[in-house]
C-alpha cells in the first residue's frame, strides 16, 4: 500500500545539519564579535561558503542566543564586552545545547589568550588581521569533523533505537501466542504502538459486520463517549479516506490541516502531527490506525513511519486471522518472518535468500527423516518448527554496524570479530523471547540455529567450537543449507558459482565444515537444488521469457571478496 507522506519545513534556520531529513537547511554560523569591520569580513566570506551568518555584539545577547538554538559554529572576539571570550566558552561548554559545537575564538595573538581560550574549551584559534582564505579553511575544517561526529551520533542512536523496536515486536509476537480473543490483541497493539510512536492518542478502527462503517474497536487517551459514539461511512474524514484508499495520511503543520479534517475527526485527532495508517493483510486493508498527541509534537521520521507500517501490517495479519479462527500459530508465524526480513532488509538486497534456505533445509530434513538413525529425531513436528524456524537464523545481524555489515570488501580481523557476534546476539535475542513462552517449540530450535549455524562439523566453527552430534541437528541441515545458497548467488564480490562447483565445494568439506550424514543426503538431491535455485533466484523468468537482466540471487555475506580464494573453498564461508 501506498504512503502518503506531507512533511512541513523547519521552523528555524538554526536547523541540525545532521538531520538528514531536513529540506533546503544551509548551515549557520555565530559571529560573536563588538568590531562591525570583523562582522563584516567574517559574514562576508562565510555567505561566499554557502553559510547564513548571525551577529551579535556582546557575550549576554550570545549566550541568550544559545538557550535555544544550535548553531554550527561559534566564533568569539576574546574580548567580548559583557561576558569575555573565555568565560563565554565555559558557560557554552556547559549547556547541554552548545556542549558539541566548534568554538574558534578571535584574538589578536597573543600567546597567554591563545592557551587559554583553548584550555576552556575553544577548538581553534585565529588571530586578528587573519587572511581570509585561513579563515575558510579553518571553518570548514572544523564543521566537517562535527558533522561526521553528528552523523556518527546519530547511527548509534539510530541502532538503539531499531534494537528497542525489535525487542518490543519480538515481545509481541510472543504475547499473540497467547492471546485467545480480539481484544486482548488490540490492547497488546495498543501498548506496543505507544512505546514506538510516543503518542497519548490512540485508536485503532475496525469495520463493522455490514463493511460499511468504521469503528473505534480500541484507544487509548479517547474519552469514553467519543469512543463510543465514533461511527464513520467508509470514505468519510480521514479514517474512511485511508480505509477506502490504502494510503495513509499524515499532517504536520496547520497549513496541511486546512480542508482535511471535519467535526468528526476533531473528536478523534486532537493536535499536531496526526498520521492516519493502514492496517493491511494480503493487500486487503484491515482497519485503520490513528495516532496523535505525540509527546513534545515531534514530527515522525522515516524510521518511524517504516516500523509502524510493518508492525500495523503483521498485526492486521493477526487480528485477519483471529476473525477467521486461524489467528494464533498464523498471526505469530507472519510476524516472526517480518522480524526476520526485518533483520535481512538493513542490508540492501530484496531477494529470497530465507525462503530459498527455509525450503532447502526442509528438502535435507525430509530425506534424512528416512535414514534410521534419524526417525527418531525428525517427526512431523521437527520440520513444522524447522519451517518457522529457519528464516531466524541471521536475526543478530540487526545489532551488527552498518559499515561493517554493508562492506563491499574484505573484513579485517576486528570487523570479523564483530559480525561473528551475530551469532551470540541471535540466540539471546530468541531466548528473551523463549523466557516468555518456554512451551514454544520453533522457538527452541530458532534458538539452536542462531547460535550454531557457524560451528564446523570438525570443530573449527564458531562461536563455541563444537564438534560433530555437539552441534544441534537443526542447526547442521541449516549450515548446509545456508552455505550452498550464498555459493550459487552473486555477491558485490564475487560472481555466483555454479552448481557444480557449489557441489565439489560442499563435497569436499564433508566431515570438515558438514556433517557427512547431510551431504550424502545433498548429495542425493542435488538436482532438486537446482531446479529449486533457478526457480527462486531473484529475477527468474520461467521458460519462453525474455529476462530483462541476468539473474542473480541477493547480496550477503557468507563469502568473501577476493577471487584467490576460490581455490580454498574452506575460507568462503567463515564471513558471516
Amino acid at each position: 500500500m501506498e504512503l502518503t507522506l506531507q512533511t512541513s519545513q523547519p521552523n528555524s534556520i538554526l536547523s541540525d545539519p545532521a538531520n538528514t531529513e531536513a529540506v533546503d537547511v544551509r548551515a549557520v554560523a555565530l559571529v560573536a564579535d563588538n568590531d562591525p569591520f570583523t562582522r563584516e569580513v567574517c559574514r562576508s566570506v562565510l555567505e561566499q561558503e554557502g553559510w547564513d551568518v548571525l551577529e551579535i555584539e556582546d557575550g549576554p545577547a550570545l549566550i541568550q542566543l544559545c538557550q535555544n538554538d544550535c548553531p554550527d559554529i561559534i566564533l568569539i572576539d576574546a574580548a567580548l564586552p559583557g561576558l569575555n571570550g573565555i568565560e563565554a566558552i565555559q558557560r557554552l561548554r556547559a549547556s547541554p545545547i552548545t556542549e558539541g559545537v566548534p568554538i574558534v575564538i578571535l584574538s589578536d595573538g597573543e600567546t597567554t589568550n591563545m592557551t587559554a581560550s583553548l584550555q576552556a574549551g575553544a577548538d581553534s584559534h585565529i588571530c586578528k588581521p587573519f587572511s581570509t582564505d585561513e579563515f575558510a579553511l579553518r571553518v570548514q575544517s572544523l564543521t566537517r569533523l562535527q558533522r561526521e561526529w553528528r552523523r556518527l551520533q546519530n547511527g548509534r542512536s539510530s541502532l538503539g533505537e531499531q534494537a528497542r523496536t525489535l525487542d518490543l515486536l519480538l515481545d509481541f509476537s510472543a504475547a499473540l501466542s497467547r492471546k485467545e480473543d480480539l481484544n486482548a490483541i488490540l490492547g497488546d497493539m495498543i501498548s506496543v504502538i505507544s512505546e514506538i510512536a510516543s503518542c497519548r492518542r490512540i485508536s485503532i478502527m475496525l469495520p463493522d459486520a455490514s463493511g460499511k462503517y468504521l469503528s473505534i474497536a480500541a484507544s487509548m487517551g479517547i474519552e469514553d463517549h467519543v469512543r463510543q459514539n465514533v461511527k464513520l461511512e467508509m470514505g468519510e474524514s480521514i479514517a474512511g479516506r485511508v480505509f477506502m484508499t490504502g494510503r495513509s495520511i499524515l499532517l504536520n503543520s496547520q497549513q496541511e490541516v486546512d480542508g482535511q479534517l471535519d467535526i468528526r475527526d476533531q473528536r478523534v485527532f486532537q493536535d499536531l502531527p496526526l498520521l492516519s495508517m493502514p492496517m493491511c493483510a494480503s493487500e486487503k486493508v484491515v482497519g485503520v490506525l490513528n495516532l496523535t498527541s505525540r509527546i513534545e509534537s515531534k514530527p515522525f521520521s522515516a524510521s518511524e513511519l517504516s516500523f509502524l507500517s510493518l508492525f500495523t501490517n503483521y498485526a492486521a495479519s493477526a487480528i485477519q486471522n483471529m476473525r477467521t479462527r486461524e489467528a494464533r500459530d498464523q498471526a505469530r508465524d507472519s510476524i516472526v518472518i517480518a522480524l526476520a526480513k526485518l533483520a535481512e532488509h538493513r542490508d540492501d538486497d530484496t531477494g529470497k535468500h530465507l525462503d530459498r534456505v527455509t525450503l532447502f533445509c526442509l528438502k535435507l530434513a525430509e530425506e534424512l527423516r528416512t535414514n534410521p538413525a534419524y526417525a527418531n529425531q525428525i517427526d512431523d513436528d521437527f520440520l513444522t518448527n524447522l519451517q518457522r524456524a529457519a528464516p531466524l537464523h541471521d536475526i543478530g545481524k540487526v545489532a551488527i554496524p552498518d559499515a561493517i555489515l554493508l562492506k563491499p570488501g574484505r573484513l579485517t580481523e576486528g570487523e570479523m570479530t564483530i559480525m561473528r557476534t551475530h551469532a551470540r546476539i541471535g540466540a539471546e535475542t530468541i531466548h528473551s523471547v523463549l523466557d516468555r513462552t518456554p512451551d514454544s517449540g520453533f522457538l527452541i530450535m530458532a534458538e539452536q540455529i542462531a547460535h550454531s549455524h557457524h560451528e564446523w562439523f570438525d570443530g573449527s566453527g564458531y562461536p563455541q567450537g563444537l564438534r560433530g552430534e555437539e552441534i544441534p541437528l537443526s542447526a547442521r541441515i541449516l549450515a548446509l543449507a545456508d552455505v550452498y545458497d550464498a555459493l550459487t548467488t552473486k555477491r558485490v564480490y564475487k560472481n555466483a558459482f555454479s552448481h557444480r562447483k557449489s557441489v565439489e565445494i560442499i563435497l569436499k568439506e564433508s566431515g570438515t565444515h558438514f556433517d557427512p550424514d547431510i551431504v550424502k543426503v545433498f548429495i542425493k538431491l542435488e538436482p532438486e537444488f537446482e531446479q529449486l535455485a533457478k526457480e527462486l533466484a531473484d529475477n527468474y523468468v520461467r521458460p519462453g521469457h525474455t529476462p530483462d537482466a541476468p539473474s542473480y540471487g541477493p547480496r550477503d555475506y557468507h563469502l568473501t571478496a577476493v577471487k584467490e580464494e576460490v581455490t580454498q573453498p574452506s575460507a568462503l564461508h567463515r564471513r558471516s
